[in-house]
């Protein structure tokens, strides 16, 4: 039987869903070991951590595996949603054919780099340039190249991540959501990219599926995010806590925000405030 603090209070979650960039990892794109902790404690206290990315599956599995969970990843912003011992796939949402189709043949025509999410493939065109270093780089994996993505002809994309100038990227945005507006959803995590996604498919889409799975009711979930990727997620989730340095919208969907202080470790303490919370809601003895 253990005495520690951590394990004595009353936490009232039992799912937790951590997004990785910007949250569960630091800017250096590693974990901290305040933040491995902070996973920890949320486990030792009933609430299973699942990793909620817009990463691949491959990608996502590592730090499931560093931070010795189990259970599903979901992946590609739910687009997949997949185990991460068995490697089964639950759930999986590909872009339209013909939709994913025009995005690949526009991304040329605008100047951006276009990345494919195939299901079990990362693809880029064989022309690679400073976006596709610059991506791979913040997501510390080689992509696989081909001579043309159209080979491809709209396949199996989980989604499309463009990857270009900031200031062309955000020029173009309104115009490329508003002509595939019911088609598909358009998005940006960073200021480089716009990402294409399957209509409706989105993080919190993917953690009510497994918090059904599971038997979790909705109060009962804890969602951590940072950016518009996380939007959803935050505004579904039971509490939805949002990072101090993350966009400014989805700070103002979350009900809670990390306490000030280094990125890194903003998760950490983030964690530390709920339980805090959790104590002072308990009754006195």
């Amino acid at each position: 039987m253990q005495n520690d603090d951590h394990t004595a209070t009353k936490f009232p979650y039992q799912l937790a869903a951590v997004d990785l960039d910007g949250t569960l990892l630091g800017p250096d794109k590693t974990i901290s070991e305040q933040n491995a902790a902070a996973v920890r404690r949320l486990n030792e206290n009933g609430a299973q951590v699942i990793i909620a990315s817009g990463r691949r599956h491959q990608n996502s599995i590592r730090f499931q595996r560093q931070l010795q969970l189990t259970g599903p990843i979901i992946a590609c912003q739910g687009g997949l949603i997949r185990d991460g011992e068995s490697g089964n796939v639950i759930e999986a949402h590909f872009l339209p054919q013909t939709a994913a189709r025009e995005i690949v043949g526009e991304a040329e025509q605008n100047g951006v780099q276009a990345i494919y999410y195939h299901l079990d493939h990362l693809y880029v065109p064989e022309q690679n340039n400073r976006w596709i270093d610059l991506y791979e780089s913040r997501v510390g994996e080689r992509a696989e190249t081909l001579h043309d993505l159209s080979e491809l002809d709209g396949r199996r994309a989980l989604k499309i991540v463009w990857y270009g100038d900031p200031v062309v990227l955000r020029k173009i945005r309104p115009e490329i959501a508003a002509r595939y507006h019911g088609k598909v959803d358009v998005l940006s995590t960073e200021s480089e990219n716009l990402e294409f996604m399957p209509r409706g498919i989105n993080k919190a889409a993917a953690l009510e599926k497994v918090a059904r799975e599971f038997g979790v009711a909705r109060e009962h979930v804890l969602a951590f995010g940072d950016a518009e990727n996380d939007l959803q997620m935050l505004a579904w989730a039971g509490m939805g806590v949002a990072m101090r340095h993350g966009n400014p919208v989805v700070i103002a969907a979350a009900r809670m925000v990390s306490p000030p202080g280094p990125p890194e470790t903003a998760f950490a303490r983030a964690v530390d405030l709920l339980f805090e919370d959790a104590s002072k809601s308990e009754p006195s003895l």
